[in-house]
């Protein structure tokens, strides 16, 4: 997520593709799941232009490095879990992840937590990889050289079908694989209008 090589690619391909697949509209309040130094962060406030963006991440450093990096006032960052979220209900217009929730240990527990502070007829705009990620060609090889929690993954369509148990309309999917690096979805989701979470 810090490398200039993952900025780059998260600039010049992720935000256009998650750009194009989401409506126009007003948001107020906008949150990064694992922001890292900050960058998704202010790319958020760049192409999608919330007037508050709150960046979350469990490392404590990088919550630091973010705070120095980002001087403006509308962005600000916590050290947080994101399987358990400290905020109320129906808190956000807009929750983004760019590649984090395949790292968290319980993804389910993540989507639920995810799901309960969106807003009715909130956003999900997710940018993430999936087992499908590494299960063929270059993917393979970057299954051996990267670290990535395999056993706990999900398969994008374990990951889709989650989202709608839970409560969860898809709006729009797609698999791209910019640089021939490595394949990754994007999706975009809105909450059932009023519909109470279906825990599993």
């Amino acid at each position: 997520m810090n490398s200039p090589v993952r900025a780059f690619v998260q600039e010049r391909y992720e935000l256009k593709i998650l750009r194009s697949m989401t409506s126009p509209r007003n948001i107020q309040t906008a949150l990064e799941i694992g922001c890292g130094s900050g960058n998704g962060a202010r790319l958020i406030k760049k192409y999608f232009s919330p007037e508050t963006i709150i960046g979350i991440d469990l490392d404590e450093r990088m919550i630091m490095k973010a705070r120095k990096r980002t001087a403006d006032p509308s962005i600000s960052f916590m050290v947080m879990d994101a399987a358990h979220l400290d905020f109320p209900d129906n808190r956000f217009d807009a929750i983004f992840d760019f590649g984090i929730i395949h790292h968290v240990h319980d993804w389910r527990d993540c989507l639920r937590e995810i799901r309960r502070v969106l807003k009715p007829r909130g956003e999900l705009i997710i940018e993430d990889l999936s087992l499908d990620s590494f299960s063929t060609g270059i993917g393979r090889l970057w299954r051996i050289l990267s670290a990535h929690p395999y056993e706990r993954m999900y398969t994008a369509g374990e990951f889709t079908e989650y989202l709608q148990k839970i409560g969860f309309t898809m709006r729009d999917y797609k698999e791209s694989n910019p640089l021939k690096l490595v394949r990754f979805f994007s999706l975009t989701a809105t909450i059932n209008d009023d519909e109470p979470m279906r825990m599993s």
